[in-house]
């Protein structure tokens, strides 16, 4: 299980900054678990937040938040809008409030050019008084969307696997995230007495959550929950899943897919990638490509593609494959010679030899080389010296 650290309250507006993914219908981060209640306008108040309960429920479909606040205010009657922001017009399904237990109206707002990009802020808000000295319930139930992307996105890429079985493997790799924004409550007086904050896999359990943060988070068999005393509002609640298979399976599925369909270098580049960034398994990745450099035997293809002046360059497209092979070679003999373990890789050092070596008198050949094929004759020359030397020393 990885757990993050604090995250610093300068990030609280980060998500606000209008990105998507190509062809994608929400946010890169979107609301999901949503906001702390906040003040509409940015005016110094005496209204205390007192205390914060939060219980946000991730379901298949839809993410069902339920928040309590409790308000005491500590100086004249005011009167306010008060509200939450958000990103996108749509990201929430359904939002109801309620002020001392009462059904209150909610409007919709906006503010244009709010900071540094200048973006739009939408804004789900209702009028309130806060009375000299009274205390107040507010409570709050949306529903917003899951955000769940794929680890393989688009259309399959992987020439050796079927279609059915790439929209199986981005349905069970399918990751989520749910993200709940405390440092909004900053914007009332003095410090939280108490806040609670509680997620849930509604139908899940622990065993499929990847990472959550801050890391002082309790787990609660099915969920994560964060509670403190005497709180300064800050940063944010994150959690991330696995919806659709326990974390601990989920590489040890990838490399079936690798068994089930060995000649493919895109594919095992991919998920040696993905293993590595999403579960901090460097070693598996390594055992990935070193696995797979092992049994490469395929011929070299034509690698240049000339044209007339003399000039001629590595032609990447058609070379797809053999740049994808050559590619997790470098990688492997730069993080073992990095770690001083260039050992490891002594077996699958003739075959790396001979694919740099390709590659070296390839370009060799070429009398007006462009930039980027300089930069590859120049790393394919450093990694056949370093695999003809491993091979110097076994014989």
């Amino acid at each position: 299980m990885i757990k993050y650290p604090h995250i610093p309250a300068a990030v609280l507006f980060f998500f606000l900054i209008p990105l998507r993914f190509a062809g994608a219908d929400i946010a890169p981060d979107p609301m999901t678990g949503g906001y702390a209640l906040r003040r509409y306008d940015e005016e110094m108040t005496d209204v205390r937040m007192v205390a914060e309960d939060v219980v946000v429920r991730v379901f298949e479909n839809k993410i069902v938040t339920t928040a309590d606040f409790s308000m005491h205010n500590e100086g004249e009657t005011v009167r306010m809008d008060v509200g939450f922001p958000y990103s996108y017009p749509g990201e929430f399904i359904e939002f109801r409030a309620y002020v001392n237990g009462r059904r209150v109206n909610v409007k919709d707002g906006k503010k244009k050019n709010v900071g540094r990009k200048k973006v739009t802020v939408f804004w789900k808000l209702w009028n309130m008084t806060f009375r000299k000295g009274r205390s107040y319930d507010i409570r709050v139930e949306y529903k917003t969307k899951p955000f769940e992307p794929h680890i393989f996105t688009g259309e399959n890429r992987y020439s050796s696997l079927p279609e059915d079985t790439y929209k199986e493997m981005q349905t069970l790799t399918r990751s989520g995230s749910v993200f709940y924004w405390l440092g909004t409550g900053k914007h009332w007086k003095g410090k939280l007495d108490r806040c609670r904050i509680a997620f849930e896999l509604v139908g899940k359990s622990s065993d499929n959550i990847r990472s959550y943060g801050p890391d002082d988070g309790i787990f609660t068999g099915t969920g994560v929950v964060w509670e403190y005393n005497e709180y300064e509002p800050r940063s944010f609640m994150h959690m991330r899943y696995y919806p659709n298979m326990v974390v601990k399976d989920i590489p040890s599925y990838l490399c079936g897919i690798i068994e089930q369909y060995p000649d493919d270098p895109k594919l095992a580049s991919d998920i040696g990638r993905s293993i590595q960034s999403r579960f901090g398994d460097e070693e598996l990745k390594h055992k990935i490509y070193h696995s797979f450099l092992a049994r490469w035997d395929e011929p070299i293809p034509q690698l240049m593609e000339y044209a007339s002046g003399r000039r001629c360059r590595f032609d990447f497209k058609s070379n797809g494959r053999f740049y994808t092979t050559w590619r997790m070679a470098r990688i492997l003999f730069k993080e073992y010679e990095r770690q001083g373990n260039l050992e490891k890789v002594i077996d699958i050092a003739p075959i790396v030899s001979r694919i740099s070596g390709a590659i070296v008198d390839s370009l060799d050949t070429c009398g007006n080389l462009p930039k980027t094929n300089a930069n590859l004759l120049k790393n394919a020359k450093e990694l056949l010296d370093i695999s003809n030397s491993l091979i110097d020393k076994e014989n």
